[in-house]
């Protein structure tokens, strides 16, 4: 399954979690037939609210976070972040009009106007269902219980065996046999590893949540930024040569790359239109690929003040590239380089083994 495949899957798996939720139940059903229950009571929720957990696993390494989320149809949205303790406090609400963003730490309020026209776009729940039947194979297990509750654990595994990169090859998802919700799901590399679980708890299904929940009110002494979408351009596929011209920065490039890859495209952003003051950044990412469409994935950024802490680092080897400091971290069949040179930060991504990466990563050297 190609990356592009790879990233789809994930995300239509998350954006079940908080939305399909429906009634009733059947014996012997099919995964088909669970998720065709699915699609077909989603309409009934009018709004929801739960604690939901997870715990990500890098090496030997692992993060928990804890949020608490309302949400309320047509668009409204409250998120409290609990765990870590360092993003406890965080707030994101979104009313409809307008998204505000709270730092606690910082004190800083971020308000966003929300466009007549979803971001994301309108989300089809058919059409995510469906998505993810054809772009996986989806089997039924069999029945557990979870927190006293029966449960279908269903099994979803890649149709196809890809060359790109692969973050995810086996997805358990256990789905409550008396509300729908999928309750829990557990997530595996190529290896069979675990890479995370995610648990709902405390749900609550169309109890007249208020809209004085979704109304926001500025902290006292907090600093408030107004974002302008407007002002937010998506980064475009650019030649080298247009993203040299573009970015604020001299842009390095490996002078190996193995056999078979040639440059791609590159793409430029920047954060300064949204970020919180001191915490800007630049990245260029250069893109190469083969007649098999595997992907060299090199990134270079430049922060406005330190490079803030990786956590899917934390677990990394150390390694040494040119003499300087480096991390490596195999995560699924995805590796990952990290390393600086001078004020760039730079990070290779690619399923490529060890060896060809640390080539590709010493052949980067400073601009005379």
């Amino acid at each position: 399954m190609t990356t592009r495949k790879t990233l789809a899957t994930l995300t239509l798996l998350i954006l079940l979690f908080p939305t399909l939720f429906v009634s009733g139940c059947t014996e012997e059903l099919s995964a088909e037939e669970i998720a065709e229950h699915m699609q077909e009571k989603e309409d009934s929720i009018q709004d929801n609210s739960y604690t939901m957990q997870m715990t990500s696993y890098f090496g030997e390494k692992t993060r928990e976070s804890e949020v608490r989320i309302l949400q309320k149809k047509p668009n409204k949205s409250k998120t409290v972040s609990i765990k870590p303790e360092e993003e406890a406090g965080t707030i994101v609400v979104s009313d409809g009009e307008f998204m505000w963003t709270y730092d606690p730490k910082t004190n800083t309020v971020m308000k966003m106007e929300l466009p007549d026209t979803p971001i994301l776009g309108e989300i089809d729940y058919v059409g995510i269902i469906s998505a993810l039947l054809n772009e996986t194979d989806v089997s039924r297990i069999g029945m557990e219980e979870i927190d006293g509750r029966p449960a279908y654990l269903l099994e979803t595994s890649p149709k196809e065996e890809g060359e790109g990169i692969q973050l995810v090859d086996r997805v358990k998802l256990w789905v409550d046999k008396e509300t729908w919700m999928p309750l829990r799901y557990e997530m595996y590399d190529s290896s069979g590893d675990l890479m995370m679980e995610l648990e709902i708890h405390d749900l609550e299904i169309n109890t007249g949540i208020p809209d004085s929940e979704f109304v926001f009110e500025v902290p006292e002494g907090a600093t408030v930024k107004t974002v302008d979408l407007d002002s937010f351009e998506i980064p475009g596929e650019m030649t080298l040569e247009e993203a040299r011209e573009s970015a604020g920065f001299e842009i390095l490039v490996p002078e190996y790359l193995p056999e078979g890859y040639a440059f791609n495209y590159s793409m430029v952003f920047n954060n300064s239109w949204i970020a919180p003051e001191g915490q800007a950044f630049e990245t260029v990412s250069l893109t190469y690929e083969n007649e098999k469409e595997d992907i060299i994935s090199l990134s270079e950024t430049v922060y406005e003040t330190e490079t803030p802490d990786a956590v899917i680092m934390n677990s990394a080897e150390d390694i040494a590239i040119n003499g300087r400091d480096g991390k490596y971290l195999a995560f699924g069949n995805m590796k990952i380089l990290s390393w600086e040179i001078g004020d760039i930060d730079l990070s290779l991504t690619t399923p490529l083994e060890k060896d060809e990466m640390l080539k590709i990563a010493e052949s980067i050297r400073e601009n005379a």
